[in-house]
């Protein structure tokens, strides 16, 4: 905690740091009662904790995967939604574009339950237990179905939090130690494109926006560069890849 406060130094007393373990109900629980207790109100939650790559001892299968990269989403977004600012608050979830290449892959049905602006979470979780019975998990041994379920998990929030602007993002194929040997070759600068665009421009709830900041299908991959996403039932490959 020391060092990320050095690498801001005017910052210091703007800047508090606490560690939350998103998979313990208790370690969230405590995160959120520290904040109530000091009258904190938050404008905007990104939920950027995730796992399934380069990282030591990190789970490699589908569950252990959306245990942080889903539930975990899930366990922090309860404890902290009372405490968003109720008339701008945001939540913004980190997902990938796995999750779209994930769900480029599937069966028509598929694509439509995890597009559907009325998605139930008791839907969502019946579909994942499925792809996991199936082995039909995506790349990264799960990463790719947890992703997709986190950006499906956002439909189900912008319903459920319908005072708050709720979206999914990708930040691009980032270089950190987390995509290390992967062959990530953006900046972490350039990966704050779409986070910067989530938090304080105009969105619009439950939507996914790209790495280049532009609104992006569920349902298949977006190129950056190529048209934004006008909201079509059938996208076209033609139209969103290069």
């Amino acid at each position: 905690m020391k060092g990320i406060l050095e690498e801001v130094p005017a910052a210091a007393d703007k800047i508090e740091v606490l560690l939350i373990d998103v998979c313990d109900d208790a370690s969230v629980t405590a995160a959120a009662a520290s904040l109530k207790t000091k009258g904190v109100t938050l404008y905007g939650l990104v939920n950027n904790a995730g796992v399934g790559l380069a990282q030591a001892n990190a789970p490699n299968g589908a569950e252990g995967i959306l245990g942080t990269n889903l539930y975990g989403v899930k366990r922090v977004s309860e404890a902290m939604q009372p405490l968003i600012d109720p008339s701008e608050g945001r939540i913004v979830n980190t997902s990938s574009g796995a999750a779209s290449a994930f769900v480029k892959g599937q069966d028509a049905p598929t694509k439509a339950l995890f597009s559907n602006v009325d998605l139930t979470f008791d839907q969502l979780e019946a579909a994942i237990k499925a792809a996991i019975e199936s082995n039909n998990v995506g790349w990264g041994n799960g990463y790719g179905l947890s992703k997709a379920a986190l950006s499906a998990f956002t439909l189900v929030q912008a319903k459920l939090y319908p005072n708050l602007k709720v979206v999914s993002l990708s930040p691009g194929f980032i270089d950190t130690p987390m995509t290390a040997g992967f062959g990530a070759r953006l900046t972490p600068e350039q990966g704050c494109v779409s986070s910067i665009k989530c938090l304080f421009e105009p969105v619009t709830s439950g939507f996914y926006y790209g790495s280049d900041g532009l609104r992006s299908p569920l349902t298949m991959t977006r190129d950056p560069g190529t048209p934004e996403y006008e909201g079509e039932d059938d996208p076209q490959q033609t139209k969103y890849n290069k």
